[in-house]
């Protein structure tokens, strides 16, 4: 089967894309999608070269599985260069898109200019399409796409292996002098070459939404304003990745220098690169009744949800490593907080007797004092059943801590 017009990249190998019979002496013309081994390999490498692209062909079936998300993509990214970004040379954008560009003012100011009235449409395709955006601007591609990557990786590792044998032999014949094979060795090589450039090229085919995508928000961020939100209008989240992905949702685009996720300090947020723990707790009584409702970020700076817990308070934190081994105080973290604002909604005297459950989720794994906060809870409000989930829903680990009712 052909190969969508998409992933073919059409760089000549051999004399004007011709390939050389040995048999036959003739030019024999390559057709766009073929992959072909060079005739003149050394015996040792035809084999493994044979048989890597061989898994090259079967790995372009797969990509044909992800066309119409390739095309989606494309689309996309046509339409937000549609809005006045598209008539602006890459190199204006890349200067305008690098970090701390103090001096890009001017850049800044004439990308304004041509978006003109086209500013509020981009920012609605910002608005509708930013899940999509945020997969495809992340630092990771979608799994669909890491395993093909990866599978294409290995692929051009036997190919360069290929050419770093063929390129030992052709220094041997020329050391004998021996012009025969250093014709034929150079043209091995050049065909080897030429079907890595061409098996790259399809690779980025995979690949080159997201860098455009990453160069296109990071414009936006830069010229379009921030959304003004309500924080109070934010309710009924779910203790869950879908309730993580409404958090996101809600303060999309909203001033970093009011609600700090830690990514951004300035400018609309964007989370590409969102390196603090979010957490969510929702806590129901026995009859269904929604008791708390709330979350929070890790930090200090002015992060959105629940506020930070007081130095004396119902729950003691302690010092705990993070993923990068640094010990601090949690105190701040995101699931104290909420466990301690779960304190601070129901009267002490209440406790003993309050039955209900409440899940908390995390996007990180608790640390130790967090989990000791759980516990401390747990001893304050000995008929509160308490489910622990953290991670999204395919890499999800829960566990249950249930007190006697």
């Amino acid at each position: 089967s052909s190969l969508p017009s998409t992933l073919v990249c059409l760089v000549p190998m051999g004399k004007r894309g011709t390939k050389r019979s040995l048999e036959s002496g003739e030019e024999v013309p390559l057709r766009p999608d073929e992959l072909r081994p060079p005739d003149e390999l050394p015996a040792g490498q035809a084999e493994a070269v044979g048989k890597a692209l061989d898994r090259w062909q079967t790995l372009r079936l797969q990509v044909q599985t992800l066309r119409p998300m390739l095309e989606h993509e494309d689309r996309l990214m046509q339409d937000i260069l549609d809005r006045g970004l598209g008539s602006e040379d890459r190199k204006t954008l890349r200067k305008l898109a690098s970090v701390g560009a103090r001096d890009a003012e001017e850049e800044a100011a004439q990308v304004v200019e041509s978006v003109g009235q086209e500013r509020h449409r981009l920012q609605e395709i910002l608005m509708q399409n930013h899940r999509e955006l945020l997969e495809l601007s992340a630092t990771t591609a979608s799994d669909d796409k890491k395993e093909l990557l990866a599978s294409m990786d290995g692929v051009l590792e036997e190919l360069k292996k290929g050419q770093d044998a063929v390129h030992v032999e052709l220094l041997a014949a020329k050391d004998k002098e021996d012009m025969s094979s250093v014709r034929s060795y150079g043209r091995a090589l050049n065909d080897l070459k030429a079907l890595t450039r061409r098996l790259d090229c399809e690779r980025r085919s995979l690949t080159r939404n997201s860098a455009l995508a990453t160069l296109l928000v990071t414009v936006c961020r830069r010229i379009l304003p921030v959304r003004h939100i309500d924080p109070n209008e934010l309710q009924n989240i779910q203790a869950s990745h879908e309730g993580y992905l409404q958090i996101l949702d809600f303060y999309f685009f909203s001033d970093a220098s009011l609600y700090c996720f830690g990514e951004h300090f300035s400018g609309p947020n964007w989370f590409t690169r969102l390196k603090r723990n979010v957490a969510i707790l929702s806590v129901e009584e026995h009859d269904g009744k929604l008791a708390y409702n709330s979350f929070a970020v890790s930090g200090e700076y002015k992060t959105p949800g629940a506020v930070m817990a007081p130095e004396v308070g119902p729950l003691q934190s302690i010092e705990a490593e993070d993923e990068n081994g640094r010990v601090f105080d949690r105190r701040h973290d995101a699931e104290f907080k909420l466990l301690t604002g779960l304190c601070g909604k129901i009267p002490a005297c209440d406790r003993p007797n309050w039955s209900a459950s409440a899940t908390l989720w995390s996007k990180k794994p608790l640390c130790r004092s967090c989990a000791g906060a759980v516990k401390q809870v747990e001893e304050k409000f000995p008929r509160l059943r308490i489910k622990i989930v953290v991670g999204s829903p395919t890499a999800e680990e829960s566990c249950e801590s249930a007190a006697p009712t």
